[in-house]
């Protein structure tokens, strides 16, 4: 009990410098609710400018209880707490949990001061979870990679400091400080499918594999690394073959087909557009290498495309372009911007 209740100030001050200023992110859960709590424990001596944020989903009945719940709870620890309301469409595409996630992470952006750390109460556990979800789906070491414990986000940074801290010692640090949380009715509900991990996969694995959580923990560091390995090479391929915004074939068949797809998934993922299914990636992808110099063949997904003309390979956004005049004045020059992300046609 002891080792457990020294893991979460030993990870706070291991994984904060001394004498910044810090941002809680407050659902009113127990995990966030131990962070804030030891984290107010430690403030003096590490120097810290503490707050919280609390983002109302009012997705629940009992929503604004909840918002009044952090606000005692944060007055209790001489913590200055901050309310936002966030409105979710419930006919979400792409699930209520996703766009409330969205929207829950776009109302943190807007809040972080310049150089302000916020930060998330992810542990050890959750991270098993993630691991579990990607293998799941069959992701990449990006996804296998699992939950970050550091990143860059708006104007200053996000950092998750209990990530290698264990579900176990949150509960023995809550339970030995007599702390109050809410509990969202949600978490119990197994079609979801973390939920069914949590409840009913983790605990099974638990009794065959006690460190099963620390281990995928490991995992997931070496697969960042991985991940952060093709990240640095797909800069290098992209300065080999990119030439004025379009991928020229030439030095791109020269890449061989490993490295094609992961410079595709770079530049996909870093104009943060949705990722082609596998198979349709590398089945499209080939078609593009291999067609006719007279065709234009495309891979199309989602509300993308890779066009290729010209012996060059385009990834554009599908569909009209905001912005885009329908008609272009040419007056004889010998190039001609057409606006938006279609770029300009040389004459």
């Amino acid at each position: 009990m002891s080792s457990q209740l020294a893991d979460i100030p030993q990870s706070l001050t291991r994984s904060i410098p001394g004498g910044i200023s810090l941002c809680v992110a407050l659902s009113g859960g127990r995990d966030s609710s131990v962070l804030l709590h030891a984290l107010a424990g430690l403030r003096d001596r590490n120097d810290w400018q503490l707050r919280a944020v609390h983002v109302n989903h009012g997705l629940q009945s009992r929503a604004d209880t909840w918002a009044r719940h952090c606000a005692q709870f944060c007055a209790g620890l001489d913590v200055p707490l901050r309310v936002r309301s966030v409105v979710i469409s419930r006919d979400a595409g792409h699930g209520i949990e996703a766009a409330a996630r969205e929207a829950r992470y776009s109302a943190l952006r807007a809040e972080i001061h310049p150089g302000e750390w916020l930060l998330t109460a992810h542990h050890e556990d959750d991270q098993l979870e993630t691991v579990l979800l990607h293998l799941l789906r069959g992701s990449g070491v990006s996804g296998l990679a699992g939950i970050p414990s550091g990143s860059d986000f708006a104007a200053g940074r996000l950092c998750r400091p209990l990530l290698g801290v264990s579900r176990a010692s949150i509960e023995a640090y809550a339970g030995i400080h007599a702390l109050h949380w809410i509990d969202d009715p949600t978490n119990a509900d197994i079609a979801l499918d973390r939920n069914f991990l949590r409840a009913q996969v983790v605990p099974a694995l638990r009794l065959r594999w006690p460190t099963a959580a620390r281990a995928a923990g490991r995992s997931a560091r070496l697969a960042g690394e991985a991940a952060n390995l093709l990240e640095d090479l797909a800069h290098i391929d992209e300065l080999a073959v990119m030439r004025e915004g379009a991928l020229s074939l030439l030095p791109f068949r020269a890449l061989g087909a490993a490295r094609q797809r992961n410079l595709i998934r770079s530049l996909v993922r870093r104009r943060g557009w949705s990722m082609p299914p596998e198979q349709r990636l590398r089945s499209g992808l080939q078609q593009l290498l291999d067609a006719r110099v007279d065709r234009h063949p495309v891979l199309a997904w989602s509300d993308h495309e890779i066009r290729r003309f010209r012996e060059r390979l385009y990834l554009i956004e599908a569909g009209p372009v905001a912005g885009l005049a329908d008609s272009h004045v040419w007056s004889g020059e010998g190039e001609l911007l057409l606006g938006g992300p279609r770029g300009r046609l040389r004459l």
